[in-house]
């Protein structure tokens, strides 16, 4: 389907076409014409009426069949400008919903999305379907055959009746976490702009073939993994990616994905360093705020910058960017770096010992053994003639039950 693009640029704000057009293709679109004023919002169609004749011959001669507004409308704004030019009229974040829910697999990343998309419905239905009495027009859904009431009562009933849903889901997420919490292994977060390489990362240490691609919100479910950083063990999440301007209602609902990043030990924020330096320095920002706004609070972040097998002086960006948190350069893609991630890694989870301890044969000993195995890192399990002799590199938490169980025990 072929799209226009629109943006309306106040004196402050900053040129953002080149992500919405990045956005459109990944959902199917196919961008032939742009279309940017700097001037204050015009109260009917959000541009001037001059830009909106201009945007009404592209429609015609380019045969183009949707509007893609960078800028946030108000029903009014959107109804005018859908009537004006006799094609639907959608916003950015109309543009991201509809990305997402086409990229959803998980009941609860489906959940997740029409929850937002109700809530961006809710907040504009009464308005939508005053308008709508006015006359049928594109995009607008036939709204004017409900009552103004009627129709916001039920999409706030199915609002609630998703709500519930998510808060079993939540509830059963709680308990997976309150069994590693139990385990004692340390949980790393990769976290990062949408398409900087974290799903690929993911796949390297864990050894599996998740999607990755150059599509956007490749990964939106948490995905997580057992894997090893320098033998030692430790949970690998993956999540939905960030963008610039993220609706905050999708953070809303996305709330209980995104906690993962919360209760992480060590989140990897992953960065493109193969873009210019102002966008590499513009899309770590984002994600430093948007892990601010979901409300991250003192938990370590190794900065990942990634792609450098597709750029050359990698090295004078970084230095010029001079970024606060600690960081390493890699190639998820090649391979190149990933030893000094992994040894960077190791150090900064922290939390494993090295003990050294005799078991004794009895009912809990095997169950116990098995922990080990699972959750440390086994330098030796011997058997003798009073159970088994283990050294291991193992998280604190397990440590402290190794110690009550074993008939001796000692850290190394």
């Amino acid at each position: 389907m072929k799209v226009a693009l629109v943006q309306r640029l106040d004196d402050w704000a900053e040129y953002n076409l080149d992500e919405l057009e990045e956005l459109c293709r990944s959902a199917g679109y196919t961008p032939v014409y742009k279309l940017v004023q700097r001037r204050p919002p015009h109260s009917k169609y959000m541009i001037g009426p001059g830009k909106v004749e201009e945007l009404r011959r592209a429609v015609k001669s380019l045969k183009i069949e949707k509007i893609v507004t960078e800028n946030e409308l108000k029903p009014v704004q959107e109804y005018n400008l859908a009537k004006a030019l006799a094609i639907p009229v959608i916003t950015r974040t109309q543009l991201i919903l509809e990305t997402f829910a086409r990229r959803a697999a998980s009941t609860e990343a489906k959940l997740q999305i029409k929850l937002a998309e109700l809530q961006y419905e809710l907040s504009r239905a009464k308005e939508k379907v005053r308008l709508a009495k006015k006359g049928e027009q594109p995009g607008f859904h036939g709204l004017g055959a409900y009552e103004a009431d009627v129709y916001y009562n039920e999409v706030f009933r199915r609002i609630s009746t998703i709500k519930q849903k998510l808060k079993q889901i939540r509830m059963r997420k709680n308990l997976v976490r309150q069994r590693r919490l139990e385990g004692g292994l340390p949980t790393v977060a990769l976290t990062g702009y949408t398409n900087a390489g974290k799903t690929t990362l993911f796949n390297r240490f864990s050894g599996e073939e998740h999607p990755a691609g150059p599509q956007l919100f490749t990964t939106l479910s948490t995905t997580a993994r057992i894997v090893k950083f320098r033998g030692r063990k430790a949970y690998l999440s993956d999540t939905v990616g960030f963008i610039k301007n993220l609706p905050h209602l999708l953070v809303e609902s996305f709330h209980s994905t995104l906690s993962e990043f919360i209760y992480a030990d060590l989140l990897l924020l992953v960065v493109d360093i193969s873009e210019e330096k102002s966008v590499v320095e513009s899309k770590l920002n984002t994600c430093l705020n948007v892990l601010d706004e979901v409300g991250v609070k003192n938990v370590p972040i190794l900065v990942v910058f990634n792609k450098i097998d597709s750029t050359a002086d990698y090295r004078e960006k970084i230095e010029s960017i001079k970024p606060e948190y600690r960081y390493v350069a890699v190639s998820a893609w090649t391979g190149q770096g990933l030893d000094t991630l992994e040894e960077a890694v190791a150090d900064m989870m922290g939390g494993y010992i090295r003990v050294r301890a005799q078991l004794e044969n009895g009912e809990t000993t095997p169950s116990l053994l098995n922990e080990i195995k699972q959750f440390c890192n086994v330098l030796k399990i011997e058997y003798n003639s009073s159970g088994y002799e283990i050294e291991c590199e193992t998280p604190l938490q397990l440590a402290e039950k190794i110690k009550r169980l074993a008939a001796e025990f000692h850290v190394v």
